[in-house]
């Protein structure tokens, strides 16, 4: 996301605070806190200087965020994060101390996450991380929503954006998938494009979930401050938009424009998994700082929202992406963005079975 630079208009993209827009379903009896066993912590600080990885001179990364964490099948978890900053001579020449790239990949082969996420390799040549999809004349930037692997190549959600808004808005021109064929390497072929236009505004930001042979599509419009919509596909056919179907009011139709919220707004910059300790599908989400839901199925009924990380504390916190490696025990790690200092964070939430 866009970040404080010399020569760019510094938009503060920190923790939304909105009243929810009505009510995406009927709740379940269990309530997102029955899982919950105690607030949100801080593990380590993951890019930056100073941080547990040196991502400056290992990949030539400053400043960043978002980090979507992903398996990509091969005993490795992928890593996206949007706008980056980096030293580059250029830039200086033309009176910017950091270069902007609108995305980067990391790696992490890292079992051990008590003390943090490690990095482990990068896409890039050596000592610099470099932008996996560029961004068009047309487009502010191109960034990251989600990602996962099926059948050997690599699926990463992204929103191409063309204007900043207030604090938490934005638009963007289209979402789509990027696909990779070489483990993340590159990402050349665009596919099941969305422009922003009638249903599919539905689906510019999108999240993963692989469940049941399916590859299920959590939806939510530009910015922070819509609901959330469901679309799922075969997985063999995720990259053909029309064979889509979506959640309305109980049954799958097809159409983006009849899906109905299934979670409630503001929701933004959303990360679903299956988690086994607790036995049922989870949600982090950017909403009042980072908050969790529950639900017995992919499609719901899914809980109120718990805020397991305030926005007040850390000030500036958004975006939290579940680590698919901690899914099986009582305690489960997360990225998280902070605006102050454009940093990522590695976190964790300790959970009870309810």
């Amino acid at each position: 996301m866009r970040f404080p630079a010399i020569s760019v208009k510094t938009v503060a993209l920190g923790a939304a605070a909105a009243t929810a827009a009505g009510l995406a379903s009927a709740y379940t009896a269990a309530d997102a806190d029955a899982f919950v066993a105690g607030p949100g912590q801080m593990v380590a600080r993951i890019t930056g200087p100073g941080s547990i990885n040196d991502t400056v001179g290992r990949y030539n990364v400053i400043g960043t965020d978002l980090g979507i964490l992903w398996d990509n099948g091969r005993r490795e978890v992928l890593a996206a994060f949007g706008d980056t900053q980096s030293f580059n001579g250029w830039s200086l020449l033309r009176g910017n101390l950091f270069a902007l790239r609108s995305n980067m990949l990391l790696r992490s082969r890292d079992p051990h996450l008590s003390d943090g996420l490690h990095f482990t390799g990068h896409s890039g040549p050596p000592g610099h991380a470099k932008r996996v999809v560029k961004a068009s004349r047309r487009d502010v930037t191109i960034v990251p929503t989600g990602g996962i692997s099926v059948g050997g190549k690599q699926y990463m959600g992204m929103q191409a954006i063309n204007l900043w808004g207030d604090p938490g808005r934005w638009q963007t021109r289209y979402g789509a998938i990027a696909v990779s064929k070489n483990n993340g390497r590159t990402f050349k072929q665009i596919v099941a494009k969305r422009p922003n236009y009638k249903g599919n505004r539905k689906f510019q930001q999108i999240a993963f979930l692989k469940d049941g042979g399916y590859v299920y599509t959590y939806g939510t419009p530009s910015g922070r401050f819509g609901a959330v919509y469901l679309g799922r596909v075969p997985e063999d056919k995720i990259a053909n938009l029309g064979a889509y179907e979506y959640w309305a009011n109980g049954h799958w139709v097809k159409g983006p424009s009849l899906a109905t919220p299934i979670m409630s707004a503001p929701t933004g910059e959303l990360s679903v998994a299956y988690n086994k300790y607790i036995g049922r599908y989870v949600s982090l989400s950017t909403r009042d700082g980072a908050a969790l839901r529950t639900a017995p199925r992919p499609e719901g009924p899914w809980t109120k929202p718990h805020i397991i990380v305030p926005a007040s504390n850390p000030v500036g916190g958004y975006a939290p992406f579940i680590h698919p490696w901690s899914l099986d025990g009582p305690t489960m790690y997360f990225t998280y963005s902070i605006w102050h200092g454009y940093q990522v964070y590695f976190m964790k939430v300790n959970l009870r079975r309810g």
